[in-house]
């Protein structure tokens, strides 16, 4: 009897010459269940650059006709042109090919009644073929192992970084996040020694020593945060990787103490990516809805680079109620903290509002959003905020884009440009927003 056949698609998300060998963990472990689950299912990794990949109508050809393609769309980044650009690409395989396309991840669900969902009657979670709809909903509810998967469905380099989950959704309720959206409920925790037996096995075929635990939330609780963390520094010392493999981790800082973040460096854990968001605790609180302890996150950074290990931090200095003396205030808060830290452009460390959030009703109903297809966009309540932030929009455009749109992290020297990049368009809001120079030193 024959298998049904599907495609599951990772595209591009980011265009800039960065992030060219991460790994689409989340697509890489869909395509295994839908392999154990029956199907002959082909994956198209267009997100990693490191290889030459089929392009997907190639793919789609080569596979005569699959029952669908499943689009997995995730990172809020690519809400916008990036987004209206592969839903165009999508539109085009269904109209050519006849076959159906179902949206997989958070920005498919959050997006598709309002965007993808207009331009694209199939784009959104569950359409398609009701096997296949079945199959991915066994596969969120559950977790699949990648240890089944051979050299030949592995096709990366040992320079890639390769992207594992060891939970889905979060226990936060941030009012601007949709990363629960395609669970309909909160954080599910995965097996911790089964995800290190997949990092070991993705590390023995590839070569691969760099792995992100790209969960939204590693921890869950203070509790389990803690166990998991043993577990993962014991598994991995126990396979004899816990000294030769580089792992970064998304966490919230309400999970950790400095006893975990020891344990976490144990593990090979060397960057800690938080999300910050304000270092304004009323934008903190009541805007964004995140309980975060800024207090207790100083502590925590603290203990992180007492044990080695780097904390990056998201920011969202722009959002519809900024005002010139909040931008003040944070700048130099965030200089106190270190700019480094936070890896954004200012240009671009601000408000993304995607479509059924809290945030978007909340800017809705204060008469301060713009809507169109695959885009939202805030206006400011105070004008000098707009008029500052255009000022910098402009001189990033201006400044900033003609080397950014020429820098690849292949060549030697292109990252000490872009840090370059950062330096000066920090100097230039800085200094135009009337931050003190000892203030902005960070």
């Amino acid at each position: 009897m024959t298998r049904p056949s599907v495609i599951v698609y990772a595209p591009q998300l980011y265009e800039l010459g960065f992030k060219q060998h991460h790994i689409d963990g989340e697509a890489l472990a869909l395509h295994a269940s839908l392999t154990s689950d029956g199907y002959d299912c082909v994956l198209v990794d267009a997100y990693y650059r490191g290889a030459r990949q089929p392009s997907l109508s190639q793919a789609i050809t080569q596979a005569g006709r699959p029952e669908a393609v499943i689009a997995h769309l995730w990172t809020s980044d690519a809400y916008g042109p990036r987004l209206r650009a592969i839903a165009a690409e999508l539109a085009e395989a269904r109209r050519t090919f006849g076959i159906p396309v179902i949206g997989f991840g958070p920005l498919a669900v959050s997006a598709g009644p309002t965007g993808l969902g207009r331009h694209h009657q199939d784009l959104a979670a569950g359409a398609g073929p009701a096997g296949v709809g079945a199959a991915i909903g066994r596969y969120l509810r559950g977790y699949t192992p990648l240890t089944t998967l051979g050299k030949a469905e592995l096709p990366y380099l040992a320079d890639a970084v390769v992207s594992v989950s060891a939970s889905r959704g979060c226990q936060g309720r941030c009012t601007f996040c949709a990363y629960n959206s395609d669970l309909g409920s909160g954080w599910l925790e995965l097996p911790v020694p089964s995800v290190v037996a997949d990092i070991a096995h993705l590390h023995r075929l590839t070569g691969a020593t760099r792995f992100a635990l790209a969960d939204s939330d590693f921890g869950g609780t203070p509790a389990a945060c803690r166990a998991r963390a043993r577990q993962l520094a014991d598994g991995l010392a126990a396979a004899g990787l816990n000294q030769e493999l580089r792992l970064s981790v998304n966490i919230r800082t309400e999970t950790l103490d400095p006893g975990t973040v020891q344990v976490l460096a144990e593990a090979g854990v060397r960057t800690m990516l938080i999300g910050v968001e304000s270092f304004n605790p009323d934008t903190l609180h009541r805007l964004y809805g995140k309980r975060q302890d800024l207090q207790k996150l100083a502590g925590i950074v603290s203990a992180a680079d007492a044990c080695g290990i780097t904390t990056v931090a998201s920011y969202i200095l722009w959002h519809p109620w900024q005002t010139i003396a909040g931008i003040r205030d944070e700048l130099s808060a965030i200089s106190g903290f270190g700019r480094w830290r936070v890896p954004q452009f200012m240009a671009r460390s601000r408000l993304l509002v995607i479509p059924g959030t809290v945030i978007e009703r909340k800017i809705r109903d204060a008469g301060l959003l713009d809507s169109a297809p695959f885009e939202r966009r805030f206006r400011f309540a105070d004008a000098g905020a707009a008029a500052l932030d255009q000022a910098l929009r402009s001189w990033f455009e201006q400044a900033a884009m003609p080397v950014l749109s020429g820098l690849s992290e292949r060549r030697d020297g292109d990252l000490a440009a872009l840090g370059a990049l950062k330096h000066a368009e920090w100097q230039w809001l800085t200094e135009t927003a009337g931050v003190p120079a000892a203030a902005a030193s960070g």
